[in-house]
C-alpha cells in the first residue's frame, strides 16, 4: 500500500511538472511573470493592437478611405493654396478678387490632385494592402485605373465644389474684412464639405448595384 501511495504522488509530480502545450498555455520566466505561449500553428495578425486593427480594417473599405483621403487632401492642399493666395494679395501683386479666384482654381488643382493620388496610392496599392484585406470589387485594378476612376467621379463632382468654393470666397473678400486667406478656407471647406456628401452617396449606389450583379452572377451558377 505504502508504494502504490508513493507511485502515485511521482506520477502526479512528473504531471505537474509537465509543460503545457495547449493553444492558451502560459510560460513563466524566472522572475515569475507569465507571459501568453502561442498555438505553433496560429496566425499572429500584424497589427496586435485590437483597436488599431479594427481601424485599419475599417479604413481599408474603398468608400472610406477613398473619402477619408480626399477630405486629407483637400484640407492639406488649403495650406499651400491659401499662403500663396495670401502673398499675392498682400503684396498686392493682384488685387482684383476674380484673377484671384482663377489662381485659388489652378493651384488647388495641382495639390490636390497631387496629393490625393498618394494618399490612394498608400491606402489602395501600397504596402498598407498587406496588413488588412482587399476589397474584391476593385481586387486586380492597376493604380492608374483605380485613382483614375476615382478622379473622373471628382471631376464631373468639381463644377459644383468650386462654384461653392469661388462664390463663398469672392463674397468674403468683397463684402468682409476676414483676409483673402481666411475666405479662401473658409470657402474651400463648404465646397469640399457638400461635394463629399454627393460622392459617398454615389459610391454607395455603385457598391449596392455591385453587390447585387455578384449576386446574381451566383445565382446562375
Amino acid at each position: 500500500m505504502l508504494v502504490s501511495e508513493t507511485s502515485t504522488r511521482t506520477i502526479l509530480r512528473g504531471m505537474s511538472d509537465a509543460p503545457d502545450t495547449s493553444p492558451n498555455s502560459e510560460l513563466r520566466t524566472p522572475s515569475g511573470r507569465q507571459v501568453a505561449m502561442s498555438a505553433p500553428g496560429a496566425e499572429i495578425h500584424p497589427i496586435r493592437n485590437p483597436v488599431l486593427r479594427a481601424v485599419a480594417h475599417w479604413y481599408a473599405r474603398r468608400i472610406v478611405n477613398v473619402n477619408v483621403n480626399i477630405i486629407a487632401a483637400g484640407f492639406l492642399a488649403l495650406i499651400p493654396v491659401s499662403i500663396c493666395v495670401h502673398f499675392i494679395h498682400s503684396t498686392r501683386f493682384i488685387e482684383n478678387g476674380k484673377a484671384i479666384a482663377a489662381i485659388t482654381f489652378f493651384l488647388d488643382i495641382i495639390f490636390d490632385f497631387s496629393i490625393y493620388f498618394f494618399l490612394h496610392y498608400l491606402a489602395n496599392h501600397g504596402p498598407f494592402r498587406k496588413l488588412v484585406s482587399h476589397n474584391p470589387a476593385y481586387r486586380g485594378m492597376s493604380f492608374l485605373h483605380d485613382a483614375g476612376l476615382v478622379q473622373m467621379q471628382r471631376a464631373i463632382l468639381s463644377p459644383m465644389l468650386y462654384i461653392i468654393w469661388l462664390v463663398v470666397q469672392h463674397q468674403l473678400i468683397e463684402y468682409t474684412s476676414i483676409g483673402a486667406g481666411w475666405a479662401t478656407a473658409i470657402g474651400g471647406v463648404i465646397g469640399i464639405g457638400s461635394s463629399r456628401i454627393l460622392h459617398t452617396i454615389w459610391m454607395m449606389l455603385e457598391e449596392r448595384r455591385h453587390a447585387k450583379l455578384v449576386a446574381q452572377q451566383s445565382a446562375r451558377v
